[in-house]
C-alpha cells in the first residue's frame, strides 16, 4: 500500500473509537451499493451527468439508483425520459459505484469490514471484464472522448478512484485478481487517458494526469510518472503555469480553482510518501490561502465566472487535507468557520484532517486590492462587500465579463453574480454565460471578446475608496495557453475600451462607467441586476418584444422608463428603489438622455426571477453614472427620517471630460467628487 503507512492506519483504527460518527456516516454512504446486487454497464453508455438536468428549470434532476426510465424535476415535477437522460442516468450509476469502491476499501483497512472489501474487488473485476468493450464516446464541448464515460476527465476520474481502492485492498486480493484489474481496467485506461491527454492549461489536464501518475506508482510504471508529473502540461506544469499572479486558478472561476486542487491533492494524498510529492509547494498555500481574502459576508464563495452552487458545497473540505500538511491561519479561518453550522465528522476530516483544530483569531474584515490583472474587494459595516473583476479573459470558464461588479449588504446579495448552472441545461450557455446577465457594460447585447482588465488607480481619501480599472480591447491581448471555442464578437470590441471607477463609501458606493470606441450604428448597455422586488420608480411603457438575441430573450416585463417623469429637485437622475425582505436598495442613476430599461430575467436557479436595470447609449462614446445604497428596515434609526436611506439627495453633472457627482448624506454631511475619463 502506498496512500497510507502502516503507522497512519492503526491511527485512523484508534482514531474510529474515538470518532464513532464518522465510520457509521462512511457504513450510511456505502449502505445501499454493500447490499444489493452490483449494477454495472455492460457497454460504454456512461453520458454525462450534467445532461442530468431539468431543461425548463435549470436544476438538477432527482437521482433514483432504481429508475433508469424515469427523471424527476424535484421543482415542477416533470419526468424526463429518453436521451440523454438515460445515459446519463448509467453514468450516475458508475460515479456512485466507483465513489463507493473507495469508501468501501477505508472500511476495510480502518474497521477491518471484510464484506466491504469483497463487495469492491467484486466490481472492479466486473469492470475489468467488460472494460475492453466499452466504446470510445463522446461529444462534450472542449473535453476528449472517454470509454466508462463520455469525457477524458470523468474518465480520469473513474479510472482514479478504482486505482486507490486497488492500492487499498492489494493485500487481500489473489494475484489472478490483481491481474485481472491491472490488466483489464486499470492499465489499459491509463494508456487511453495518455492518448486522449491534451497539451494545454487546463483542469483536465490535472485530473487526468493525477490518475496517470497514480496508477504508473502502483504498478511501478516509471514512464506515466514522469509524463504526468514531470514533462510539459504535467502536473508540476500546470501547478506553476495554472497559477496567476494573484494566486488564483487561472480559468478565474473558483469553481475551477477548487476543482484543479481536488486532483492535484488527489494526487498528492497518494504520493505523499514517495520522492514524487510535491505537497510543500507554494503555489499550493497561496491557492488555498486565496479564499479568505475573497469570501462573501455569510461564508459564501463567489459566483464568478463558471462557478455553480454545486461546486461550491465541497470545497471547504479540501482544507482539512492542506491544513495538516500546510498550515497557516488563512487555512484555519476556513475550517473553524465550516464547523460552526456542522459537525466535524465527514470523510476528509476522519481519514486526512489533523486529530483537534486549535482556535483562530483572524477575520477577513479589510479590503482586498489586486494591482494589475485580476480581482478587488471592498468591505463596509452592516456585511456591505463589492468584488470588482478586473481580471483576465480565463478561456473555457470565463463569462466575457471585465468590469463586472457583484454587490451584497445586510445578507443579502443585492446586485449578484449569477454564476451558473449544470452545463447540459439550455440556461448555460442560452443565458448565465453571457456578457448581457452580468453586471458591466456590453455593445449591443454581444459577449466581451477577450481582454484584460486591469486596476489603474487605488486611493483612498477622507474615508472613501477610489478603485478605477480599465479593458482596452484595442491594446494587443495574448490568449490563455488553452483550447478556446469562439463565443463573442470581436468586431463589436475592436475598437472599445472600457473604464469604471468606484467611489466607496461608508453607506453607499458611486460608480462610473466610460466607455470608447463604440462602433459606428451599435450601442452600448450598462446591466444591473438588483434582488428583491422594484417597490418605486418612474413611470414608463411596456416593451412588448426586448431582444430576440441571447441572454436578452429570457428577459420579461420589460418596460422602457420615461425619464421626464422625475422630480423636479431631480431632474438629472433616475431613482429606482428595491426591496429584498427587510432590506432596501436605492439606485439613482445620471439621466444623460439614454433609454432606461428595467424587468425581469432568470435569478439561479431559473425558477425565480431578478430584477434587470439596462440603460443604452449610441456611440461613439457613453458614459453612465450611479450611486446605490442600502438599508435594512430592522435598522435603529439614526437620522429622523420616515426610512433608513443614509442619502438625502443626489446630483450627476456630467462635464467634457467626466462627472461631478454629488451626495448629500442623511446626517447633511455632503460628498462631492470628480470622476474623469
Amino acid at each position: 500500500m502506498i496512500q497510507f503507512t502502516q503507522k497512519e492506519i492503526e491511527h485512523l483504527r484508534k482514531k474510529k473509537n474515538e470518532c464513532p460518527q464518522a465510520i457509521l456516516r462512511l457504513e450510511e454512504e456505502v449502505k445501499d451499493i454493500l447490499e444489493e446486487p452490483l449494477l454495472i454497464p455492460k457497454t460504454g453508455i456512461g453520458n454525462w451527468s450534467l445532461y442530468y438536468y431539468c431543461p425548463d428549470c435549470s436544476v438538477k434532476l432527482d437521482f433514483n439508483r432504481h429508475s433508469p426510465k424515469a427523471h424527476r424535476c424535484p421543482v415542477c415535477g416533470k419526468i424526463w425520459t429518453g436521451s440523454p437522460y438515460d445515459e446519463s442516468w448509467w453514468w450516475i450509476v458508475s460515479m456512485e459505484n466507483y465513489e463507493a469502491a473507495f469508501r468501501m476499501a477505508l472500511l476495510y483497512q480502518i474497521a477491518e469490514r471484510k464484506d466491504c472489501a469483497d463487495k469492491a474487488i467484486e466490481m472492479m473485476l466486473v469492470y475489468a471484464s467488460y472494460y475492453k468493450d466499452y466504446e470510445v464516446h463522446g461529444d462534450i464541448p472542449y473535453n476528449g472522448p472517454g470509454k466508462a464515460g463520455a469525457q477524458t476527465l470523468d474518465e480520469a476520474n473513474f479510472l482514479r478512484s478504482f486505482a486507490l481502492t486497488y492500492d487499498l485492498l492489494e493485500s487481500c486480493m489473489s494475484t489472478q485478481e490483481k491481474e485481472k484489474i491491472r490488466d483489464g481496467l486499470l492499465l489499459p485506461g491509463a494508456e487511453f487517458l495518455m492518448e486522449h491527454r491534451h497539451m494545454q492549461l487546463h483542469n483536465h489536464e490535472v485530473i487526468i494526469n493525477s490518475a496517470i501518475a497514480i496508477i504508473g506508482l502502483i504498478f511501478g510504471k516509471e514512464e506515466l510518472v514522469k509524463e504526468a508529473v514531470y514533462e510539459k502540461y504535467g502536473l508540476l506544469y500546470q501547478l506553476e503555469h495554472g497559477m496567476l499572479s494573484n494566486h488564483m486558478w487561472f480559468e478565474g472561476a473558483f469553481g475551477y480553482h477548487f476543482y484543479a486542487l481536488t486532483s492535484f491533492f488527489a494526487y498528492e494524498k497518494f504520493a505523499l510518501h514517495t520522492p514524487h510529492s510535491h505537497i510543500h509547494h507554494p503555489n499550493y498555500k497561496a491557492m488555498m490561502e486565496l479564499l479568505f481574502s475573497y469570501i462573501e459576508p455569510g461564508f459564501r464563495v463567489p459566483m464568478l465566472n463558471d462557478t455553480n452552487y454545486g461546486h461550491t458545497s465541497s470545497i471547504y473540505y479540501l482544507y482539512e487535507f492542506a491544513y495538516r500538511e500546510i498550515g497557516g491561519d488563512k487555512l484555519l479561518y476556513v475550517l473553524r468557520e465550516l464547523y460552526k453550522d456542522e459537525a466535524r465528522d465527514n470523510l476528509e476530516a476522519f481519514i486526512y484532517g489533523v486529530d483537534i483544530l486549535p482556535t483562530c483569531d483572524i477575520v477577513p474584515t479589510g479590503n482586498h486590492i489586486e494591482e494589475g490583472s485580476g480581482n478587488s474587494i471592498l468591505r463596509g459595516k452592516d456585511g456591505r462587500y463589492l468584488l470588482f473583476k478586473h481580471d483576465c479573459y480565463g478561456g473555457e470558464h470565463d463569462h466575457y465579463d471585465r468590469l463586472d461588479i457583484s454587490y451584497e449588504a445586510f445578507g443579502k446579495r443585492i446586485a449578484p453574480d449569477l454564476g451558473t448552472t449544470g452545463y447540459g441545461a439550455l440556461m448555460h450557455y442560452d443565458y448565465y454565460k453571457n456578457t448581457g446577465s452580468h453586471n458591466t457594460v456590453n455593445i449591443e447585447g454581444n459577449n466581451q471578446a477577450p481582454a484584460n482588465g486591469v486596476l489603474t488607480k487605488w486611493e483612498e481619501n477622507d474615508g472613501i475608496v477610489c478603485l478605477e480599472a480599465k479593458a482596452d480591447w484595442t491594446a494587443p491581448y495574448k490568449m490563455p495557453d488553452s483550447f478556446t471555442i469562439v463565443q463573442w464578437d470581436e468586431d463589436a470590441y475592436r475598437t472599445v475600451t472600457m473604464k469604471r471607477t468606484i467611489l466607496w463609501a461608508q453607506e453607499w458606493f458611486a460608480e462610473v462607467f466610460f466607455v470608447d470606441g463604440i462602433p459606428q450604428g451599435k450601442t452600448a448597455d450598462w446591466v444591473m441586476h438588483f434582488s428583491g422586488s422594484v417597490v418605486s420608480g418612474p413611470s414608463g411603457k411596456e416593451v412588448a418584444s426586448f431582444s430576440d438575441k441571447k441572454p436578452y430573450k429570457h428577459l420579461h416585463s420589460m418596460i422602457q422608463i420615461q425619464t421626464e417623469t422625475t422630480k423636479e429637485n431631480e431632474k438629472n437622475v433616475v431613482q429606482t428603489i428595491y426591496r429584498d425582505d427587510d432590506v432596501l436598495t436605492w439606485v439613482y442613476g445620471m439621466d444623460n438622455g439614454q433609454n432606461v430599461f428595467i424587468g425581469k430575467g432568470p435569478d439561479n436557479p431559473s425558477i425565480s426571477d431578478i430584477n434587470y436595470r439596462i440603460e443604452r447609449a449610441n456611440g461613439p462614446k457613453a458614459v453612465f453614472a450611479h450611486v446605490i445604497a442600502s438599508a435594512s428596515e430592522k435598522q435603529i434609526q439614526t437620522y429622523k427620517k420616515d426610512t433608513n436611506c443614509p442619502i438625502e439627495k443626489v446630483t450627476f453633472e456630467q462635464r467634457e471630460d467626466g462627472v461631478t457627482i454629488c451626495v448629500v448624506q442623511a446626517d447633511g454631511k455632503k460628498i462631492e467628487r470628480i470622476i474623469t475619463n
